[in-house]
């Protein structure tokens, strides 16, 4: 009798899913392909990103030069927590741009065909089409890190940039974090934007200034109700040798990059969660 154990164990394992990385890596490229074929369209809206960008950083100029500071923020600090912030923002739009289109892939019975596909559904959401703007966010974004860097009074070393780098990953998954938690609820709601803008607002309105300078209940609200605090500020205090301005214990505020992460990985779950209340439209 012939051993049917190693081919049938081969052929198994030559069959297996590649991992969700890897799916989310290949999905970018090719989505990424795909919007690069309009090349006009990709370079306008790209440039288009870099400017709508500008205009926001030009805005907190006016505002740190019409008081001459923030809080006793010089406009250099300012604008290194902008930049922490938009990088961050820009990477969140590289990975999570595509949620706000959620409710049309619940309504329209899209997601009837990410739970055919050996693909995790959650990936195909995310990867549904590419973010263009998200290019010109992030040039504009590590421009303006790098420069205000350089400029800010941070005596830089290895590990000061590899913390720079790995506040500005946290940052993305801080506001991914945020948005995917919010999208969950679309299974259940079938419309979450209202819920997404006011983050999105807050994210915007707040993100780029130092919270050290608002109420300190407010503070309080946008680190533990809303973690803005963990997407720019409280890297950037750390970094800036303002530690005194950090309103939390400075090793929680020093671990924002893994807090975000941490923030993430619970939202990826509790998506997972919340697609048992999935109600095809065709029912």
């Amino acid at each position: 009798m012939a051993d049917l154990t190693g081919p049938s164990t081969g052929a198994a394992e030559a069959i297996q899913p590649p991992s969700t990385l890897r799916q989310f890596a290949v999905l970018i490229r090719i989505g990424l392909a795909s919007a690069t074929q309009y090349r006009a369209n990709f370079v306008l809206t790209s440039v288009g990103a870099i400017f709508y960008e500008a205009v926001s950083l030009a805005f907190v100029g006016v505002i740190v030069h019409a008081f001459g500071s923030i809080g006793g923020w010089s406009f250099v600090e300012v604008a290194f927590v902008y930049g922490i912030r938009s990088t961050g923002h820009a990477l969140h739009g590289l990975l999570s741009g595509q949620l706000w289109m959620t409710e049309d892939v619940v309504r329209r019975g899209e997601f009837d065909r990410y739970l055919l596909r050996p693909v995790d559904p959650l990936v195909q959401l995310l990867t549904r089409r590419f973010q263009v703007t998200a290019i010109g966010d992030v040039v504009f974004g590590l421009v303006v890190l790098s420069v205000t860097a350089v400029a800010a009074p941070v005596d830089w070393s290895v590990g000061r940039v590899a913390y720079l780098v790995a506040a500005v990953v946290g940052s993305a998954f801080v506001e991914s974090a945020v948005m995917l938690a919010l999208v969950s609820s679309t299974f259940r709601l079938l419309d979450a934007s209202p819920l997404l803008s006011v983050a999105d607002r807050v994210f915007v309105t707040f993100g780029p200034y130092p919270l050290s300078v608002l109420p300190r209940a407010v503070g309080y609200l946008l680190t533990f109700a809303l973690p803005l605090a963990y997407a720019a500020f409280f890297p950037a205090a750390i970094l800036l040798g303002r530690s005194d301005d950090v309103f939390v214990p400075t090793w929680l505020a020093l671990a924002s990059p893994a807090v975000g992460l941490l923030l993430y990985a619970g939202a990826v779950r509790l998506f997972h969660r919340q697609t048992r209340h999935y109600s095809s439209p065709g029912h």
